[in-house]
């Protein structure tokens, strides 16, 4: 096994920013797949090394850029959180597909799958409805369903954007005050994320996670999700599109697998046989979980079959 990793940067669609991206691969593995992962949201495609490496070993080149305002994609601790002054939502799914062109121009050949976690599950379920001609298949792991009254959100929030500014910080603690709430027996407000300790500390101590919002990330995730969330979602994806949902049964997010099951129902509603798997037990960061293995191989037995 030679796991390689490589670093590199892309023009963002805002024609400013410099987005970083990281692709693995074992060099003594013919490639039978490119597999784009789109990180969630306050944490960066790093973390990803783990699955990465897994999935690398069996022989796919696995792909993943830092959005707008994550990662190694600011210039400045600063700049976390921010994402543009506007249409950072359109800009943050651009990019996703900046990344396809690139490693579908050095993989003409190759299938294409589109995993996407909590905020990237719902950027892969945008980006699905206008490109999910180019994929393979896709999954979505750690997503859920906003209510329809969500929408008369947008609004005010933009509004507040021009008021107080898109670089206005929000503290990141009002959003793990409303997902620790379902958590019995927290001992951090981010045991949310995971049942696993060292994963929440891991989060808790890393200077790139868990940053304060802007205003221009909260506008531009709550618009992600809302299209996301849309009843005609479902019927804008061809039902050719082999999907795949993965979640932890107490992911907060996915409120505790109904939003999961919803998600599944309404894929099957328009027409789609998607595959869910909820793990019992399971926070919001499956891929960190102590069963993380078994869901690892859960996911391969799909892109295999």
């Amino acid at each position: 096994m030679a796991i390689i990793r490589k670093d590199a940067y892309f023009l963002s669609s805002t024609g400013v920013n410099k987005i970083h991206c990281r692709i693995w691969q074992d060099d003594e593995k013919e490639p039978k797949a490119v597999f784009q992962i789109a990180h969630g949201v306050s944490e960066y495609i790093e973390r990803y090394d783990e699955f990465a490496c897994f999935l690398a070993e069996n022989g796919y080149i696995v792909c993943g850029n830092d959005h707008l305002g994550h990662g190694k994609s600011v210039d400045s601790f600063d700049d976390l959180g921010f994402t543009a002054e506007e249409d950072g939502d359109l800009r943050m799914i651009d990019d996703m597909h900046i990344l396809y062109s690139i490693m579908h121009k050095r993989y003409p050949t190759l299938p294409y799958y589109l995993f996407g976690h909590s905020m990237g599950s719902f950027c892969a379920r945008v980006y699905a409805t206008s490109f999910w001609n180019e994929l393979s298949g896709l999954i979505l792991c750690g997503t859920g369903e906003l209510p329809s009254v969500a929408v008369v959100m947008e609004e005010p929030i933009k509004l507040l954007c021009k008021k107080l500014g898109t670089r206005a910080s929000v503290p990141a603690g009002l959003l793990d005050k409303m997902q620790t709430f379902m958590i019995r027996d927290a001992k951090t407000s981010k045991d949310w994320l995971s049942r696993n300790e060292e994963n929440v500390q891991n989060y808790i101590n890393d200077p790139l996670c868990g940053a304060d919002f802007k205003m221009s990330l909260i506008r531009d995730l709550i618009s992600i999700a809302n299209t996301a969330c849309t009843d005609e979602w479902a019927y804008l994806v061809p039902p050719t599109l082999p999907i795949l949902l993965v979640s932890g049964a107490k992911d907060p997010v996915g409120m505790n697998g109904k939003g999961v099951i919803n998600v599944c129902d309404n894929l099957e509603d328009a027409g789609h046989t998607p595959t869910c798997y909820l793990y019992p037990g399971d926070r919001h960061e499956i891929l960190f979980e102590d069963d993380r293995e078994k869901i690892f191989g859960d996911i391969l037995a799909w892109l295999e079959k």
